[in-house]
């Protein structure tokens, strides 16, 4: 009796010092995300409401469960709209009734130049992003869109680049390796790939043109916020020219970037302008191949300059779960959970260190590295109220493309639209 007491008693004190030892490793990896504000949080402080259009997305839902077990609190995620202007006002009308049940917001780059100013989001100091994170982030790209007033409003944590995708189906049928040099891409251009099939695609609705006409700038060597520049106004003609010589439909003007995504996967477009984030679109779909449509280089027309943009969280003003907020933005930008947030849901970190040397594990993580490494990455411009912005952009344009406006009428409305600079 007494060797099996004495037995009981040391699996006792051993199963004691190993929950002991847990306790010690969990509040160890907590402590790695907080500070001394938020170590003392109460357990209804612990609590964290996330509103994202990632919401129902099972491998975004995988990550928050894990994240919430590392930082030691309930994660609650509420879904916005994944249309981008029901998604805005959605947004907006939740900041401006001063609504305190949500305290994380994912927001993107229209959403953070619209709202930052407004004072609706908390600055998000030192003890949030210190300084290393912060300059770890695409320099001129965080200082305009995340920045206000010498604070910082919202921490990014996925980047979107805008990349230039073929269908090798088309360069085979064209005769050529690739389309890099602008001899090879009018020679592309000018093949004829029969009924109901275009060298070029594009989404031209009016809230998504504005992309497409950035990006094209951008590869004539042209200034957006410059309309008298030769460059500029050359960039939009080519755009109209592809749809008088039959290089691309004038029906795009109602396709948005899902239309425009199936079209290419279904054999329809030859080449298309779409961000990285369509990279597992296209692999879900079993076209993406060497063979099928996959990632090429920008066509080196004058210099390598691509756009990015961001998903980014930022801080409801009226949340009254601020000290979660900043633990979890802390273990996001972090170096562990940016990487596992990379490779839970397979998207590039805003991160460019990460993303360049870090254990990134995500679809053709070369191709996405190319971009970053070789390519200028500039920011797009807002005005002061940018989905209204955006859509007047898109509107002008359709008309230039319909023959409804000249050049000159385009060149002055589009001036007259980016002039509206932030105060």
């Amino acid at each position: 009796m007494r060797g099996k007491t004495g037995l009981a008693f040391a699996i006792a004190i051993a199963l004691v010092s190993c929950f002991v030892v847990f306790r010690v490793f969990r509040q160890h990896r907590q402590g790695e995300y907080r500070t001394e504000d938020d170590s003392g949080m109460t357990e209804a402080e612990q609590i964290l409401t996330i509103l994202t259009p990632d919401a129902s997305v099972d491998e975004f839902q995988g990550f928050i469960e894990e994240t919430g077990k590392r930082l030691g609190m309930k994660i609650r995620l509420e879904a916005t709209s994944q249309d981008a202007e029901s998604r805005e006002a959605q947004v907006s009308n939740l900041l401006t009734s001063g609504n305190q049940d949500v305290d994380l917001i994912a927001i993107n780059d229209e959403m953070a130049s619209e709202f930052i100013p407004k004072g609706y989001l908390e600055p998000l100091g030192e003890d949030v992003l210190p300084e290393d994170i912060r300059s770890s982030f695409p320099e001129e790209y965080f200082q305009k869109v995340c920045m206000y007033d010498g604070k910082v409003y919202s921490a990014p944590y996925m980047l979107d680049i805008m990349m230039f995708w073929i269908n090798q189906k088309f360069l085979e049928e064209a005769g050529v390796s690739d389309l890099n040099t602008e001899d090879r891409f009018d020679h592309f251009l000018e093949t004829d790939y029969g009924e109901n099939r275009y060298a070029y695609g594009s989404a031209w609705e009016q809230s998504y043109a504005y992309n497409d006409l950035f990006q094209t700038v951008n590869m004539f060597g042209g200034d957006y916020l410059d309309w008298d520049n030769g460059n500029s106004r050359a960039a939009v003609q080519y755009l109209k020219n592809l749809v008088e010589n039959g290089q691309t439909p004038e029906d795009q003007v109602l396709d948005q970037y899902e239309q425009m995504e199936q079209k290419f996967i279904d054999g329809r477009y030859g080449c298309i302008y779409l961000y990285s984030g369509a990279m597992n679109i296209f692999l879900n779909s079993g076209a993406y191949s060497d063979e099928g449509i996959h990632v090429s280089s920008i066509p080196e027309f004058y210099e390598k300059k691509t756009t990015i943009a961001t998903w980014q969280f930022a801080i409801n003003r009226s949340s009254s779960h601020k000290d979660a907020a900043k633990a979890f933005i802390r273990y996001i930008t972090g170096d562990d959970g940016a990487e596992y947030y990379s490779n839970c849901v397979q998207r590039a970190p805003a991160r460019l260190d990460i993303l360049r040397h870090g254990g990134v594990d995500i679809p053709d993580i070369e191709v996405v590295r190319s971009y970053v490494n070789t390519c200028e990455l500039l920011p797009r411009y807002f005005t002061d109220s940018p989905m209204s912005g955006i859509k007047s952009m898109g509107t002008l344009f359709q008309k230039y493309i319909a023959g409804d406006i000249t050049m000159d009428s385009f060149c002055a409305g589009a001036q007259d639209i980016v002039d509206e600079r932030k105060s």
